[in-house]
């Protein structure tokens, strides 16, 4: 072969080893700034993101904030309400405590009198006296309650 013909083969050659060497250093610059621009668009997202959280959360902090002042509001109000109600009830307890304690000292007075009291009196006095225990005893009755405990439940015990 002739010189002339290894000249254009290896020129040839040479030409497509540049175009190729070309090629890849291009496509390599074209990933990288390929791959920067995701990376980048990546970031601008996760920016988005992080942004729209911390909006949703000063929104819900706002909410929550409103809804707090409004219940705190309600509660006031609530309580405002309730209290004479709330008196209303001491009073009828007190009241209900003083007419109990008079029904319990005057039953126990005629039993005490009598000298005996009925079964059936006495499960009803017992009763009286718990629910009279209940709203708040006050050690009055105690010892009439005793005393009527320990009767006999007929005339000739």
């Amino acid at each position: 072969m002739d010189t002339s013909i290894w000249q254009i083969v290896i020129a040839f050659i040479v030409s497509i080893v540049i175009e190729t060497a070309i090629g890849t250093i291009v496509g390599v610059l074209i990933k990288r700034q390929f791959d920067k621009r995701q990376e980048e668009k990546k970031q601008l997202e996760e920016l988005k993101e992080n942004q729209r959280t911390q909006e949703d959360n000063k929104r819900c902090e706002v909410v929550k904030t409103a809804i707090h002042n409004e219940m705190e509001g309600m509660k006031a109000e609530f309580k405002a309400d309730i209290k004479p109600l709330q008196d209303d009830l001491v009073l009828m307890k007190k009241t209900m405590q003083k007419d109990t304690r008079r029904s319990l000292r005057q039953d126990a007075d005629m039993y005490i009198k009598r000298g005996w009291v009925s079964a059936q009196e006495k499960t009803e006095y017992d009763e009286l006296y718990w629910c009279y225990h209940n709203l708040g005893r006050n050690g009055v009755v105690d010892a009439d309650h005793d005393a009527v405990m320990h009767l006999p439940t007929s005339k000739g015990e």
